[in-house]
C-alpha cells in the first residue's frame, strides 16, 4: 500500500514539530459511523479499477450505486465517484498506493506551488497534487452531475494512504468550485507546507484520523522538509479507543508522541480494528 522506499527518503529526517493553526471549532463532531462508512469505501478502492463497477458493496455501504470510475494510467490514481442512498451522500474515493506509479508520486517530496488557491501563497507536495489535478476534472464533472440527480444529498471525501492525500486536496478543489463537502481520511501524510496548512485547516469540514503508531501521518516531516499537517485529527490508540485531539494540528498526546524511529507500518493497514483492504470488505 505504502512505499518502503518513502520511509528510507525520510527516515534521516527529524520528527515533526507543532504549529498553532486557525482552527473552526463550530465544525460538526466525529461521527464514529460516518468514518466507518468511509472506511469500507476506502478499503473497497483497492479492489482496483476493474473491478469496481462490479464490485458487491457490502455492510454500512450496502446499496452504494457507483456511477464513475476515477482513473489517470500516467499515475496509476485510480478511485470512484457514486452515490449512498442509506445515508443520502455522494462520495468521491480514492485508492492508496499499490503501484509502482503510485510510488513514484509518493516519492516526489518536492513541493510545487499551489494554485487552485493563489491567495494561499503556498506549497504542497509536487507529487500528490500533481496526481490530483490528472484527475480533478472529470471528478468535478461528475460530482455536478450527481447533485443536479440528488439535489438534496450531501457531498463526502475519502481514502486511505496516497488517497487521503489526494482526498484532501480534492476537498479544496470541491470547495473553490462551490461545491460544500466533508471529508473523513485515514492514514493521511503530510500535504504542504505550513502555510498551506494553516489556510486549509477550516475550510472543509475534515477529520483526518491516525492509528497509534503508523508512520505514513509522520511523513513528509516538518523539519528540514517543512511540510505540516492540517486539523482535525481523530487518534484510535493501540485498543482502538478514539479520541478528538486539539487545535494545534500536530497534538503531542496523539499521533505525534511517537517519534518517527518508533513507528511501523502495520499500524497503516489497520484502521478502526479493520484491515483496510479489498478482501476485508469483500468477503464481510
Amino acid at each position: 500500500m505504502w512505499s518502503l522506499a518513502l520511509v528510507l527518503v525520510v527516515a534521516v529526517a527529524m520528527v515533526a514539530v507543532t504549529f498553532a493553526a486557525d482552527f473552526n471549532e463550530s465544525s460538526s463532531s466525529f461521527n464514529k459511523a460516518q468514518a466507518t462508512t468511509s472506511l469500507w469505501l476506502s478499503a473497497a478502492a483497492y479492489c482496483g479499477k476493474s473491478s469496481y463497477t462490479t464490485h458487491q458493496f457490502k455492510g454500512p455501504t450496502a446499496g452504494f450505486k457507483l456511477t464513475y470510475v476515477i482513473s489517470d494510467s500516467s499515475t496509476d490514481t485510480q478511485g470512484f465517484i457514486g452515490y449512498l442512498p442509506s445515508d443520502n451522500s455522494i462520495y468521491v474515493t480514492y485508492r492508496g498506493s499499490s503501484s509502482i506509479r503510485n510510488w513514484i508520486s509518493d516519492l516526489d517530496a518536492f513541493k510545487t506551488a499551489y494554485t487552485s488557491f493563489p491567495d494561499c501563497n503556498c506549497q504542497v507536495h509536487k507529487g500528490f497534487y500533481a496526481a490530483e489535478q490528472k484527475v480533478i476534472g472529470g471528478v468535478l464533472t461528475e460530482v455536478k452531475r450527481l447533485r443536479g440527480v440528488y439535489p438534496t444529498a450531501a457531498l463526502k471525501v475519502t481514502g486511505h494512504s496516497l488517497g487521503a492525500a489526494l482526498a484532501q486536496l480534492t476537498s479544496m478543489d470541491l470547495l473553490k468550485a462551490g461545491l460544500s463537502c466533508s471529508v473523513y481520511n485515514f492514514g493521511q501524510p503530510r500535504v504542504g507546507d505550513q502555510a498551506y496548512a494553516k489556510f486549509a485547516t477550516g475550510k472543509v469540514d475534515t477529520w483526518r484520523v491516525t492509528h497509534n503508531k503508523d508512520m505514513v501521518p509522520h511523513v513528509p516531516v516538518t523539519t528540514g522538509m517543512d511540510f505540516y499537517h492540517m486539523c482535525r485529527e481523530e487518534f484510535e490508540d493501540v485498543n482502538h479507543a478514539l479520541k478528538t485531539c486539539d487545535s494545534s494540528c500536530e497534538d503531542p498526546t496523539c499521533a505525534d508522541q511517537y517519534s518517527l524511529a518508533h513507528t511501523n507500518v502495520d499500524d497503516h493497514l489497520v484502521y478502526l480494528g479493520m484491515s483496510v483492504s479489498c478482501d476485508a470488505v469483500s468477503f464481510a
